[in-house]
C-alpha cells in the first residue's frame, strides 16, 4: 500500500501541467541575484522515530518522548546549514513523569562539490528514551501473576543516548547543481518545471549508549554496578530514484521525489548484519515570491527490516517553514568570490 500510493501520487504529480514559469534570461538574472543573498528559514517538524530493542525472541520499541522540534536554515551560494532542537516552547506534551524527558539535538551542512556531485554531513542525537511496550516486556521477562497489577506506567531510560553520524554522496544522471537545489530545501526558488534522476549513497555511524539505569515509578530499577553499554552499528543505503516539480501559478509550486533503496546494517559488536529494501519519499508545497516564502512537507523512510535489531526503522517527518532572504554584507561576497575561484 505505501510503494502503490506514493507511486501514484509521484506519476500523477508529473503530469501535470499548469504553471508560469520564468524565461532563461530571467532565470539567469534571478541567479545572478541570488548570489549575493541570504536565505533563512525558522520551523517545526513533527519526527515520528523509534528504535527496536530486540529480547528473549520479541521486538520492544524505545522512543523519545519529544515529536515536535525547531529548524533553522541557512543557504549562502553552494553552502546549505541547518540545526534543530527541542526548546521548551514547543513541548505540547505533560507526561514528562511517566515517560520522562527527551533532549533532541540536530546539525547538517550540504555542498556541490561539482555541477553533479552533492554532499552532506550530519550529526544527530537523542537522549532520554522511554520503553513503549513496557507492560509486555515485563510479561515477557516475569510471571503473570505479577504482571497483572501493573499499570500504564513506562520503563524509562533517562541516560540512553542514540548518536548518529550520517553523510550522503549524491549524483545527478539527469539534471545538475542549479535545478536540483531546490528539491533539496525551500531556501531555494524553483523557477521551472523539472524533472532529475539521480543515485544516492548513504552511510552512517550510530551508537546506543547508557542504557544501563532505568526508572520506573519514579524508583530507581537498575543495578548500579553494571557497567555503561554501548551499542554500535553501521548503515549503507543506496538509492536511486527521481523528482519532480511542478510551478504552480505565479509563485507556488509543488515537489514530489522517490527513491526506492537498498539497505544494508550491521552491528558491530554482534556480528549481525542485514540485507533490506525499503523506500524514501519526499514531498513539499511552497510559496515563493523571491522575498519571502513559507512552505510544508512530509518524508518517509521505511526499511523492510525484520524488526530483529534496533536499526530496523520508520521513520516520519512533517515540516512547516516560514523564510525570507536578505542582501549579504559584501565582505562575505568578496570571501566566496575568493573560495569560488579556487574550486573552478
Amino acid at each position: 500500500m505505501k510503494l502503490s500510493f506514493f507511486s501514484m501520487l509521484f506519476l500523477g504529480f508529473s503530469g501535470m501541467t499548469f504553471c508560469q514559469e520564468v524565461n532563461v534570461s530571467d532565470e539567469k538574472k534571478y541567479l545572478e541575484e541570488d548570489r549575493n543573498k541570504i536565505s533563512l528559514v525558522g520551523g517545526v517538524s513533527y519526527l515520528n522515530n523509534s528504535f527496536g530493542l530486540y529480547y528473549e525472541g520479541q521486538t520492544f520499541l524505545l522512543k523519545p518522548n519529544d515529536s515536535f522540534y525547531t529548524e533553522f536554515f541557512l543557504r549562502y551560494r553552494w553552502l546549505d546549514a541547518n540545526i534543530s532542537f527541542a526548546p521548551k516552547f514547543v513541548r505540547i506534551n505533560n507526561d514528562d513523569d511517566i515517560k520522562g524527558r527527551t533532549k533532541y539535538f540536530n546539525f547538517g551542512f550540504a555542498f556541490f562539490l561539482s555541477q553533479k556531485l552533492r554532499q552532506s554531513v550530519n550529526y544527530n542525537q537523542v537522549k532520554g528514551l522511554y520503553l513503549e511496550d513496557t507492560k509486555r516486556f515485563f510479561e515477557a521477562v516475569i510471571s503473570d501473576e505479577f504482571t497483572e497489577a501493573l499499570g500504564n506506567d513506562f520503563m524509562q531510560f533517562p541516560d540512553a543516548k542514540f548518536q548518529s553520524f550520517t553523510g550522503e554522496t549524491s549524483y545527478l544522471w539527469l539534471g545538475k547543481k542549479d535545478n536540483y537545489r531546490t528539491y533539496t530545501n525551500m531556501t531555494h526558488k524553483p523557477l521551472k518545471n523539472d524533472f532529475v534522476f539521480l543515485t544516492g549513497l548513504v552511510y552512517q555511524y550510530n551508537m546506543m549508549k547508557d542504557t544501563d539505569r532505568v526508572k520506573y515509578k519514579g524508583m530507581e530499577i537498575s543495578d548500579p554496578s553494571e557497567g555503561n553499554s554501548v551499542t554500535k552499528d553501521v548503515r549503507l543505503t543506496l538509492k536511486t530514484g527521481g523528482g519532480v516539480q511542478r510551478i504552480i501559478g505565479k509563485n507556488w509550486y509543488g515537489i514530489v521525489e522517490l527513491y526506492p533503496q537498498i539497505h544494508y546494517g550491521y552491528l558491530i559488536d554482534e556480528r549481525y548484519d542485514e540485507f533490506n529494501f525499503g523506500l524514501n519519499s519526499y514531498s513539499r508545497i511552497g510559496f515563493d515570491n523571491g522575498k519571502w516564502f513559507f512552505g510544508g512537507g512530509a518524508q518517509l523512510n521505511w526499511i523492510n527490516s525484520k524488526n530483529e535489531n534496533f536499526y530496523s526503522t520508520t521513520n516520519w517527518l512533517f515540516r512547516f517553514g516560514l523564510g525570507f532572504r536578505i542582501n549579504s554584507p559584501k565582505f562575505v561576497n568578496q570571501q566566496f568570490d575568493r573560495i569560488d575561484q579556487i574550486l573552478k
